[in-house]
């Protein structure tokens, strides 16, 4: 290989080590808060409730931040992302059948991106994620065996530093 040859070897690992150092460096920027991200979160189950048939309720299920012990975005280990369960509570005679199908329209309208589809599974659920900052919104309904249906709406951030840096500081 001539001189020109191996510069060119060089180069191309000079570029892959630079492409890689700021791949790191962009992982280990500053995020959002935990709490700005749970923030979020309640914002957008409240427009959710929002566009369910009236007369439901939504009764806290669980919330918090989980650790994002293998997180998907290929970023650092040591984030959390922040999640939140509400149960819609409703009526005899609401109507449950409608839940998911006017989410689903409202999302669609919104550009969210579909992650998961199983309305047509026995217990339909629909994960959509909001493609401009990667927050998650989920509907699902268990139909159980005694009639009952349970509906459940789910909000999740992407992962986040719990004080927006690396560095709790």
């Amino acid at each position: 290989m001539g001189g020109r040859g191996w510069r060119n070897v060089l180069l191309a690992v000079v570029a892959g080590l630079a492409l890689t150092g700021c791949q790191e460096e962009r992982g280990m920027q500053p995020t959002i808060t935990a709490e700005q991200a749970a923030q979020r979160v309640e914002e957008l189950l409240q427009e959710a409730y929002g566009q369910l048939p009236p007369g439901a309720e939504l009764e806290t299920f669980d919330e918090g931040p989980l650790p994002c012990d293998d997180p998907t975005d290929g970023g650092p280990a040591g984030r959390v992302y922040y999640e939140k369960r509400y149960q819609v509570i409703f009526p005899a005679g609401w109507p449950a059948d409608q839940a998911l199908p006017r989410l689903a329209e409202y999302w669609g309208q919104r550009g969210y991106r579909t992650i998961d589809d199983l309305r047509d599974h026995p217990d339909p659920r629909l994960v959509v994620e909001r493609p401009d900052d990667g927050f998650r919104a989920i509907i699902s309904v268990w139909n159980r065996d005694s009639g009952a249906i349970d509906i459940y709406l789910t909000g999740s951030s992407p992962c986040v530093w719990e004080h927006g840096t690396p560095d709790p500081q």
